[in-house]
């Protein structure tokens, strides 16, 4: 106990329970403060408090390790005044272990684009919004795969964990993928502005993808511009590969699909990261266009710790 609010003959009593705001299991051993003094007390076992104030109008402060602060202003009306339940909320504490790195690949389709590579650089702790816990992280990629009269061209420019918090995390992606079937007499060139959610709202475990874009396609000799949008799932996966978890192996899992009004395309990739190499694999099918994908990749990279701003 802290000790007691002064006595007087216009004293009044203030109760309430404090919760966790994750489970709401009370909380014993929280201090309540009456603002701007040395006046207050702390929960018991069972979460509850008593506190005999003076004024009718006071703003109580609750605290307690693990926990962030709450201030509430509290108006008094009677003589003993029942609070609706306080729900402190844990604090949030995140640490960033990014890795600054160029990474290259060597690409090969299967069926039209046989040759190929890839570039893709990340550039983390950016600090471009300014927000308790943005940590965003720019991802840029560039492929180009050719043979004989095709090719195709993909492009992403990213903001990895534009917006985080211990609930919640988006990425903001924009993308450009472009393909040419010489023999087919098909292409097209199709460009997405999407984003990437997981939390509390839909599921930690298993991101969703939603975008929306524009396609232009020509088959044959017809040609045409359509809107559309695409959704879809990342799963990342990590396995360890000795007991103390300082060697994983890494696997990240993608589907999408997206509707182009003429034409649905079906996307979906599977790559492994073990140290500083990569092996993966994609697919995709849009109209006459089919093609599997794999590559190679090694990683060059800059190691440091980055903290999320306070």
């Amino acid at each position: 106990m802290l000790g007691v609010a002064a006595t007087g003959y216009a004293q009044r009593i203030v109760r309430g329970v404090v919760h966790a705001s994750s489970d709401k299991t009370e909380l014993p051993g929280v201090t309540v403060l009456l603002k701007g003094t040395k006046t207050g007390t702390s929960t018991d076992l069972q979460g509850s408090f008593q506190l005999a104030v003076l004024h009718d109008t006071i703003t109580l402060v609750f605290s307690s390790v693990g926990f962030e602060g709450l201030e509430k202003k509290i108006v008094i009306t009677q003589d003993t005044t029942t609070l609706l339940p306080i729900r402190l909320k844990e604090e949030c504490t995140m640490d960033f272990f990014y890795h600054r790195h160029v990474e290259f690949s060597v690409l090969s389709g299967l069926r039209y684009t046989p040759l190929g590579g890839k570039i893709k650089v990340f550039y983390p702790y950016l600090n471009l919004i300014h927000f308790r816990h943005s940590q965003g992280a720019l991802r840029g990629e560039f492929s180009y795969q050719f043979g004989n009269t095709n090719y195709q061209r993909n492009g992403t420019l990213a903001i990895d964990n534009a917006f985080i918090d211990c609930d919640n995390n988006v990425d903001i992606t924009t993308d450009y993928q472009s393909v040419q079937l010489g023999e087919q007499r098909f292409s097209y060139t199709r460009y997405t502005a999407g984003a990437t959610y997981d939390g509390k709202l839909v599921s930690r475990a298993i991101p969703i993808y939603l975008a929306v874009g524009k396609l232009n396609y020509l088959v044959d000799d017809v040609s045409a511009t359509k809107t559309g949008v695409e959704v879809g799932i990342n799963y990342p996966l990590f396995i360890y590969l000795n007991s103390s978890r300082n060697s994983s192996l890494q696997i990240k899992a993608t589907a999408r699909i997206a509707w182009w009004q003429d034409y649905w395309q079906f996307q979906s990739s599977l790559e492994t990261q073990f140290k500083q190499f990569s092996v993966k694999i994609n697919f995709n099918k849009l109209g006459r266009y089919t093609e599997i994908n794999t590559g190679i990749g090694f990683r060059m990279e800059r190691r440091y710790r980055a903290k999320a701003p306070e």
